[in-house]
């Protein structure tokens, strides 16, 4: 018996021996290299997965006659004689055997191969030999480096704070850690025997979908699902799992690693919540800030409360001028029959919940209806509504209305809530206040234009008072010369010298006459044109025209001063937009300026052209008259400044001129120096 002991010891120390000082490799049925012993890893490398071919014979196709081959197609040993590269570039000559590994079914997992190099072998035995008073050390001390390890391991998976779970190949939890305990609500004799893995999921699509994964990949990292705990809660979670294989890559069990993140998702769940309030204020912002119109604003805000926030209704109210009504101005998510209720269209001030709003501006909320006495709950009640919230509108400090927020559902107002609807709300306010601003501005606009067009009309009519005597001269002259020739008709008919051999002279003095006449007519028509009032008519105009027009209404005083025009168009000029009585008005204006500041004899130089950007037309009026002070050229445009006499000038000329061009989208800039005169640019936008 000791002598079959000391035997079969031998045969172990000798199989063991062998097996040290041989390279050791296991290859599948696709040459692909699964398992290796520490001295193939040290001589060849530890590529795992790759070709045995590459790796032995650094070929890039398999080798002719493969004794793993061989072994894959007749499940028996073979031996040969090879020569592998080994990672350090040399060629080594070795013994081969190829052994089929097979299961308990009799297929072949895989063919361990085993190479023996001879000179190895030799200088192996020789360091054996060598160390093997210190192997009994070194054993001991590998030891000692796998307990350490197990205890690193252990300090880890016991101090954890996400759950470990370990399980078997059918997924039968084996062990938990303590943080699993926890977070599962297992008690501590549950360790041992809590259970499946599989049955923790809440939703049987979501592990489907999980096992999946991990059965397609071998791992999972944060899967987010629901878990139950042992009590039939759920919490939120995320899962980092993957395989646990055995040497021939087979799945012996699982292991899991579940992080609660019920809280996570909860403070991320009031970020995506305060994101959308942001999203939502920064929208009633930006519709606030985009009109003045206070229907468009209101319309606009309460589409985008219903847009994000989602209330079932939202009703907006204002205050009256006299603050003893709230009357709806705006409202969605009611009915065409709630609407038309009086008391919801008009209410006084105090009256229900909303009037008390608008009274204290205080908000008021009812979280449930149901449970509300309040006046007017049941018409909610009704319309399906069931908690509602009223927000007073404030700007400046002061009320200015109130705004109603509903929900068909008993809802609790947060705080947080309430907060945010107060800043729509202010929002809101700011809108109405900007709203009123904007009228009364356009009511002063439009009564700054009203006086406006009085001074015009004013000024207009000073001038007429000026033009009066020039225009008396002017028609008087050929009336005086159709008079005289009427006469002269009359005097011939009584002398009886009417006769045919006359008729030369007669057609003469009816072409005078009819001469006269129609310059008559021309200068009247021009006056009627000038004084005319009517509304202002923007349209294409020539530039030309009307300096040709106004020319002729000054021609007369113009010559009686001695004063000589000179006029300068540039040919094809654009029309330009404006009211051709209202620039002819300014353009008048401008020459009588000119020639009172003349005075006797001089020059008005009248020019027109393109300006350099080609976008407006610029008309340039400059004489040679006494000129302006430097110290009044900043005043000549403001309304009843003159430097005029006393009795010749109220200083309203130039502030109408300056209003018609300004009222134009124009411009008009003056240039003067005294005793040298001055020049008046005007531009005006070109017809596109």
């Amino acid at each position: 018996m000791e002598s079959k002991n000391i035997f079969q010891e031998a045969s172990i120390f000798e199989a063991l021996f062998q097996s040290i000082t041989d390279y050791v490799v296991a290859i599948n049925k696709n040459y692909q290299i699964i398992m290796v012993n520490d001295l193939f890893k040290s001589h060849f490398g530890m590529d795992i997965d790759n070709y045995c071919y590459k790796i032995w014979k650094n070929r890039e196709e398999k080798c002719d006659s493969c004794s793993v081959e061989r072994s894959f197609q007749d499940g028996q040993p073979h031996w040969g004689k090879e020569d592998v590269v080994r990672e350090d570039g040399k060629t080594v000559h070795v013994l081969t055997k190829s052994i089929p590994i097979k299961d308990g079914r009799g297929e072949i997992m895989y063919v361990l191969q085993t190479a023996n190099d001879p000179t190895l072998k030799k200088n192996f035995q020789a360091a054996l030999n060598k160390i093997s008073g210190n192997l009994e050390i070194a054993v001991t001390e590998r030891l000692k480096l796998l307990e350490q390890s197990e205890e690193k391991y252990r300090t880890i998976f016991e101090r954890s704070h996400d759950a470990i779970i370990l399980t078997d190949a059918k997924a039968d939890i084996l062990e938990i850690n303590p943080a699993a305990l926890r977070i599962m609500g297992f008690k501590a004799r549950d360790r041992l025997a809590p259970g499946s893995a599989l049955a923790l999921f809440e939703d049987p699509e979501k592990l489907l979908t999980f096992q999946r994964k991990l059965f397609r990949e071998g791992f999972v990292t944060e899967f987010e699902a629901r878990l139950l705990r042992k009590d039939g809660t759920a919490f939120d979670a995320l899962i980092t799992s993957s395989v646990i294989p055995d040497i021939i890559r087979q799945v012996t069990g699982y292991v899991m690693i579940i992080r609660d993140i019920t809280k996570r998702k909860k403070v991320l769940k009031e970020i995506e919540k305060q994101n959308i309030r942001l999203a939502a204020l920064n929208a009633v912002s930006t519709t606030v800030s985009s009109s003045l119109d206070l229907n468009e604003v209101l319309g606009s805000t309460i589409e985008k409360m219903v847009d994000i926030l989602e209330p079932n209704s939202v009703r907006i109210y204002l205050l009256d001028e006299e603050r003893e009504f709230l009357t709806l101005a705006a409202h969605k998510g009611v009915s065409e029959k709630f609407i038309r209720k009086d008391h919801v269209v008009r209410r006084r001030v105090g009256d229900g919940l909303l009037g008390i709003t608008a009274m204290t501006g205080k908000i008021e909320v009812v979280d449930n209806l149901l449970r509300s006495n309040a006046p007017y709950v049941n018409f909610l009640i009704e319309e399906g509504l069931r908690s509602t919230i009223y927000v007073p509108l404030v700007a400046k400090g002061e009320t200015v209305g109130a705004m109603c927020v509903s929900s068909r559902s008993a809802f609790k107002f947060e705080p947080d809530f309430v907060e945010f609807l107060t800043a729509i709300g202010n929002q809101i306010g700011v809108a109405v206040h900007n709203a009123e601003l904007y009228e009364n501005i356009k009511k002063a606009y439009q009564g700054l234009k009203d006086a406006q067009e009085q001074v015009i009309r004013t000024e207009k009519l000073a001038s007429l008072g000026k033009l009066s005597a020039t225009i008396a001269h002017e028609i008087n002259n050929p009336l005086s010369a159709v008079l005289n020739y009427i006469r002269l008709m009359i005097k011939l008919i009584n002398l009886g010298r009417f006769t045919p051999e006359r008729l030369k002279d007669i057609s003469r003095y009816l072409a005078t006459m009819e001469s006269e006449t129609a310059n008559c007519g021309e200068v009247v028509k021009n006056l009627l044109a000038f004084s005319r009032q009517s509304a202002t008519n923007i349209s294409a105009n020539s530039v030309e025209e009307i300096i040709d027009r106004t020319l002729k209404l000054i021609a007369h005083d113009l010559e009686l001063r001695e004063i000589e025009i000179k006029k300068e168009i540039e040919p094809d000029l654009p029309r330009v937009l404006c009211d051709f009585r209202q620039i002819q008005q300014a353009l008048l204006n401008l020459l009588s300026n000119a020639s009172e500041a003349i005075g006797k004899r001089g020059t008005i130089w009248l020019t027109s052209g393109r300006s350099k950007e080609g976008n407006s037309i610029e008309i340039t009026i400059s004489d040679t008259g006494c000129g302006i002070p430097e110290e009044d050229l900043k005043n000549i445009f403001e309304p009843f400044f003159t430097t005029k006499g006393e009795g010749k000038g109220v200083g309203l000329g130039l502030s109408v001129v300056y209003g018609i061009i300004t009222n134009h989208n124009g411009s008009i800039e003056v240039k003067s120096e005294p005793e040298k005169g001055s020049s008046f640019k005007i531009r005006l936008p070109a017809a596109v």
